[in-house]
C-alpha cells in the first residue's frame, strides 16, 4: 500500500541519512502580462488607500483637538467674565448702599451744618408768595 507523498528512506535512522540535494529550478523572467500588472495596480492603489485613510484620521484628530482646545479657552473666558460680573454686583450693592445712606435726612443735616455752615430758620421768617392765577378759573 502507498502513501500519498511518501518518500522512500534513504538510510536507517540519522547515521545512514545523507540529505538529498534539492534542485532549484531557474527563475525565468516572466513577461509581464496584464494580470501581473493589474496586482502591482492593486497593491498601490491598497497603499495609497491606506495613506489617504491615515491622513483623513491625523486630519479629522487636529480638528478635534483644535475643536477641544477652542472649546476650553472660551470657557476661561466665560469663567473670568461671571467673576467680574459678581464683582461688578457687589460694587454695585455698595454704591446703592452709600446713595442710601447719603440721602437720609440725618445725614443731609449734619453734613449741611458741619460742611456748609447752615442753619436751620425760624419758621416765622418764612414767606410764600402768593398765587397770582387762580386754579378754579383754569378748568
Amino acid at each position: 500500500m502507498a502513501v500519498i507523498g511518501a518518500r522512500p528512506a534513504t538510510g536507517i535512522g540519522v547515521l545512514g541519512r545523507r540529505p538529498r540535494a534539492r534542485l532549484r529550478p531557474i527563475a525565468r523572467r516572466r513577461p509581464r502580462t496584464q494580470r501581473h500588472l493589474a496586482g502591482r495596480r492593486n497593491a498601490v492603489a491598497s497603499l495609497s488607500s491606506v495613506l489617504v485613510a491615515i491622513a483623513a484620521a491625523a486630519g479629522l484628530g487636529l480638528f478635534y483637538l483644535s475643536q477641544s482646545t477652542h472649546v476650553a479657552a472660551i470657557g476661561y473666558q466665560i469663567d473670568t467674565l461671571q467673576a467680574q460680573v459678581a464683582k461688578l454686583r457687589a460694587e454695585q450693592q455698595q454704591l446703592t448702599f452709600q446713595i442710601g445712606e447719603a440721602r437720609s435726612p440725618s445725614t443731609v443735616a449734619v453734613k449741611a451744618g458741619e460742611q456748609l455752615r447752615l442753619v436751620v430758620l425760624d419758621p416765622a421768617a418764612v414767606q410764600f408768595a402768593s398765587r397770582s392765577i387762580d386754579p378754579r378759573t383754569l378748568k
